[in-house]
């Protein structure tokens, strides 16, 4: 091959790559890469105080208010019999019905814990003892596996405040056992500052009332 022609062919390859170099310095010129400083899609996490643990419970219900009005407790203890439909599959409701899964329920309510017949119960439930009052039910449905270690119930437990007193209002509307009625709790305090039931907030703008 003749040097004319090797020269035309490296005149030809060069050519193409100063080409392709200048059109890439070109394009550069013209669109120009603005990418954010923050990545757009990524969350903002806000830390939450206390650790996002689960909420405590406020307290207990107050069964000696709820209780005491006699169209809120029908209406509870209808409540209560719906709620109840979930645990038929384990438990019967009737007078002297049989143990299934886990004890006939009738006489539940006042009645000493582990101590129905016939029914063979766990060790951990023989030795937490007791009575099946308000607050110890209450305690119990909102989650049996921490209210008695090593129980065999298997509930997950019924977290629903209301549903929680309904069914214990049914319970004790069929139980024969009688409990009395706890005292109503009492009222939490108005917080400092607040107006008194009743006294309508001081109008903005007001001057603060005159102190003897």
């Amino acid at each position: 091959m003749s040097d004319l022609r090797l020269n035309s062919i490296f005149g030809a390859v060069l050519a193409s790559v100063l080409g392709v170099m200048v059109v890439g310095v070109g394009a550069d010129a013209i669109v120009h890469a603005n990418y954010p400083e923050k990545a757009g899609f990524l969350p903002e996490v806000v830390e939450t105080p206390g650790g996002g643990g689960p909420a405590e419970p406020a307290g207990p219900p107050d069964f000696g208010r709820l209780f005491a009005d006699a169209a809120q407790l029908e209406e509870l203890i209808a409540r209560g019999q719906r709620v109840s439909a979930q645990c038929t599959s384990c438990h019967t409701f009737e007078a002297g019905g049989p143990n299934r899964i886990g004890p006939n329920l009738h006489e539940a309510f006042g009645h000493a814990v582990a101590a129905h017949a016939g029914f063979e119960y766990s060790e951990g439930m023989q030795a937490h003892g007791g009575t099946w009052d308000y607050l110890a039910l209450d305690d119990f449905l909102r989650s049996p596996s921490t209210a008695v270690r090593g129980t065999k119930m298997a509930f997950a437990g019924l977290r629903n405040d209301t549903d929680r007193v309904a069914m214990i209002a049914y319970l004790r509307s069929i139980s024969p056992n009688s409990v009395p009625l706890p005292a109503p709790l009492p009222e939490a305090a108005p917080a400092e500052g607040a107006p008194a039931d009743g006294a309508a907030p001081p109008a903005e703008g007001a001057p603060p009332p005159a102190t003897p």
